[in-house]
């Protein structure tokens, strides 16, 4: 009877040791799935670390369009220059129309190139009734990048681009020359050239391309 008392306690033991062997095994995977899952938390970035994609109005690409669409228009683009309040003006040839809007197509303006260096500010404009894209430098500019500003208008009722404006700054013989352009799609678009020198007023010379009449 001894013997078989003996051999139950035995028999008990050693399942309650294996019972508390696994139970210990058990804790210690649930540790270690817990530990794990703390490390890759950490590992996350935060909100503040992940940069949103910046995509900016493809300008360059939109005045090649609207520049393409021109050629193919049975019309003769007529210039008309302005300086000094005298105005002057000529029947272009197509193949012309690119070299007036080289200024402006070179070099591309995208989010690509251009992102980095300047940010976009969106409105809607009531007393133009258009939604108005804005951009502008959020850092110093490289000597490469002559673009000092743009703007890009949108129709409200039909999503389309009614107008663009863009200014560059230059300088020529060490003085400072601004150069604006006034795309107006579907009608015309102006080149405005103002240079300024010192001890004298600014020189403004217009020059603007109509093939809308």
């Amino acid at each position: 009877m001894f013997h078989f008392i003996f051999a139950v306690v035995c028999l008990r033991q050693h399942y309650c040791s294996q019972y508390y062997n696994v139970k210990k095994i058990i804790i210690l995977i649930i540790a270690g799935i817990y530990i794990t899952g703390c490390k890759q938390k950490i590992s996350v970035p935060k909100p503040s670390q992940i940069q949103p994609q910046k995509n900016f109005f493809p300008v360059t690409q939109y005045l090649l369009g609207q520049i393409k669409e021109l050629k193919s228009l049975p019309v003769t683009p007529l210039k008309v220059t302005t300086f000094n309040s005298k105005s002057d003006s000529v029947w272009i040839k197509r193949e012309e129309i690119n070299s007036f809007i080289l200024p402006f197509i070179t070099p591309e303006i995208d989010s690509v190139s251009l992102s980095k260096y300047f940010s976009e500010r969106s409105f809607l404009d009531q007393t133009i009734n258009a939604f108005t894209f804005s951009y502008d430098p959020v850092t110093q500019l490289p000597d490469s990048i002559i673009i000092k500003h743009w703007d890009v208008y949108v129709d409200p009722d039909n999503n389309e681009v009614k107008r663009i404006y863009i200014i560059k700054q230059l300088n020529k013989n060490d003085s400072p020359q601004t150069i604006q352009l006034t795309w107006k799609s579907g009608n015309y678009c102006q080149v405005t050239t103002i240079l300024e020198k010192e001890g004298t007023a600014a020189e403004i010379k217009e020059e603007k391309l109509i093939w809308n009449f």
